[in-house]
């Protein structure tokens, strides 16, 4: 290996980084960006604030700092109590990759004058930074993985890089920087490197280095333990693997291995100890796996999240595998061993489109692996025709790859609602007027719902309804005689349902509501803003809850005909505070359209599948 073309290189790519960094953050006429830890990332970076901010492990002040400053629909899912101790559902991996820019940002707000409360400004950009560092260590280790196979220097990089530029890797590198897969993206390359080099020289710097990467994988993700199923693949022969395994795993220097492991692991595990008196706890209460009910086509191919929608680049494993078997067919059925197996996994979780969030992201973390195979092809190619169609396609991958980031940064493509339509309607578009204009759909939940709801209600104009308001809009609609409720500048809101939430439900927190109505637009898109409201207040009439959705969930210019809108949502926690839910349409836009029949239903959902 070439060290000076290496750190020339390196030095190009810090250079390019940082300008798209400067770039996302700083020039874009909506910047600058304020905020960068959010979503998931808040939970996985509260590790910081809670022990260098708050001084502890139990997550209390750091749930009720980030519930003061978000809105009304806040939970704190990532946090819950065992044993009146609030603990973090997510392990402390990231934030400790985080830790060293979280310093500099910590000394920086001291000199400056600013809260180092681990939140101002200063943080925020460490977080972004932290991710431009890992994202760059993952790229530069996975050229050297590269290398190891005998790739060319100036094709790796170009081969890394355009691997980079096509796939959600450059999303969550700049846009989501406060999420776990770039961290994993690049330790996992690292290891990959490491782990090739100890069945080329088994030697036993790279057997500890691999296991101490291991062991951060994990910490950072521990779902992520899967990636030793493709150990095997960097094997290259079962010759290899197997004298690799008798050579280093039955010896004396697999004990020292486990013990890096271990210490690699050493923060969560003092963490939960110190937490609850034990060391290893679930986090993630009330979620888990459906291991019988694998969404596997959805997980690769709904246009809500699929893998190779809004991944296409990732197509090219099919011919790459093509190309594998007749480099070789171990190393061809190794990989395709580990790509189905952890496609099972992550497609059995009960919430297999993963979020808020861009394309299929756990899968990003093993793109180091990914470019590689499809790296294999590229040089195995012999026509020069089939390369300048690759060139071709790979291109249009990541012009498609850059316009989508930029729509769901602009909130053109919604972060978890897109559905065959959306997509079609917002395919390629980045004007300002398509913007905010995909309504949400149906939340999902933990478990099975019930067949039948525990209540119901519903509302038509003219006719008295308990717990229904009577509104003053009712109107006789002229050419059908309909009793209607009109909507316009004057009546913003639709009858309204107060229901009083007995005793029986306190203490429930798997409630699940639909909410529907039926809705006429004399005009196009009069309806677009309107929005389905739920407002729980408690007994002191304080605000509890409050959250809003579409009516109308996509553009579609019709007019003149009744249709239904509807939403199924999951209501929080019902608590002895909890006093009332207050239901009813905002018509937030004030543009004239027209509501009939109101439905309210509301249902349990037990946390199995059976």
């Amino acid at each position: 290996m070439n060290t000076g073309n290496e750190k020339r290189n390196t030095g190009l790519l810090t250079a390019f980084m940082l300008a798209v960094f400067f770039t996302v953050n700083f020039i874009t006429p909506e910047q600058p960006r304020t905020t960068m830890i959010d979503g998931d990332g808040s939970g996985l970076y509260a590790y910081l604030p809670a022990i260098f901010v708050a001084h502890t492990v139990d997550f209390t002040p750091v749930f009720y700092y980030e519930k003061a400053r978000r809105t009304p629909d806040y939970q704190g899912h990532n946090y819950h109590k065992i044993g009146g101790v609030m603990i973090n559902k997510f392990w402390c991996g990231t934030a400790l990759l985080e830790t060293p820019f979280f310093l500099i940002a910590w000394v920086m707000s001291l000199i400056l004058g600013l809260p180092p409360d681990g939140y101002n400004i200063l943080f925020q950009y460490a977080v972004a930074l932290a991710a431009l560092f890992w994202s760059g260590l993952g790229i530069v280790y996975t050229v050297r993985l590269f290398r190891l196979y005998n790739i060319s220097e100036p094709l790796a990089w170009g081969l890394a890089l355009a691997g980079f530029l096509s796939t959600n890797l450059f999303f969550y590198t700049f846009t989501n920087p406060s999420a776990s897969h770039v961290y994993s993206f690049s330790l996992i390359a690292v290891l990959l490197y490491y782990s090739k080099k100890l069945f080329i020289q088994y030697d036993k710097k790279p057997l500890y280095v691999t296991a101490f990467l291991l062991g951060l994988i994990v910490l950072v993700r521990p779902v992520d333990i899967v990636v030793v199923l493709a150990l095997p693949f960097l094997a290259a022969s079962p010759d290899a693997f197997i004298q690799t395994i008798r050579k280093k795993v039955f010896s004396k220097d697999v004990l020292i291995a486990a013990l890096l492991f271990l210490i690699a692991l050493s923060p969560q595990l003092i963490i939960n100890f110190l937490q609850t008196g034990k060391p290893l706890i679930y986090g993630y209460k009330n979620e888990g796996f459906y291991w019988g009910h694998p969404q596997i086509f959805k997980f690769l191919f709904s246009y809500r999240k699929g893998w190779f929608v809004y991944t296409p680049l990732m197509l090219l494993l099919f011919p790459a595998l093509i190309t594998l078997w007749k480099r070789s067919k171990y190393e061809m059925i190794s990989f395709l061993t580990f790509l189905i197996i952890i496609v099972y996994v992550f497609s059995a979780w009960w919430n297999w489109l993963y979020g808020d969030s861009f394309g299929m992201r756990p899968m990003v973390d093993f793109y180091s692996l990914f470019f590689l195979i499809m790296a294999l092809m590229f040089v195995g190619i012999k026509k020069r025709v089939l390369k300048i169609l690759l060139i071709v396609f790979v291109a249009f991958t990541m012009l498609l790859n850059l316009i989508q980031t930029y729509q769901y940064s602009a909130g053109i493509l919604h972060p978890d609602s897109m559905t065959k339509e959306a997509y079609r309607y917002v395919f390629l578009k980045t004007g300002s007027q398509y913007r905010d204009v995909i309504g949400d759909e149906d939340e999902y939940f933990y478990g099975k719902i019930s067949d039948k709801p525990f209540f119901k209600t519903s509302y038509q104009p003219g006719t008295p309804a308990k717990g229904w308001s009577n509104p003053s809009n009712i109107i006789v609609m002229v050419d059908t005689k309909k009793t209607v409720v009109k909507m316009d500048s004057q009546h913003v809101y639709s009858p309204s349902f107060t229901y009083q939430v007995p005793e029986e439900l306190t203490g429930k927190d798997n409630l699940y509501v639909v909410f529907s109505a039926e809705y006429l637009e004399p005009d196009q898109e009069a309806a677009i803003d309107a929005l389905f409201v739920v407002d729980i207040t408690g007994k002191k009439g304080e605000r509890l809850f409050y959250k809003a959705f579409r009516m109308k969930r996509l553009p579609d210019q019709k007019t003149g005909e009744w249709r239904e809108g509807h939403i199924g949502f999951k209501l929080p926690l019902i608590t002895r505070e909890t006093d009332k839910m207050v239901f009813y349409v905002w018509n937030k836009d004030k543009k004239t359209f027209f509501i009939n029949r109101i439905a309210l239903k509301l249902f349990t959902y037990s946390r199995d599948m059976q």
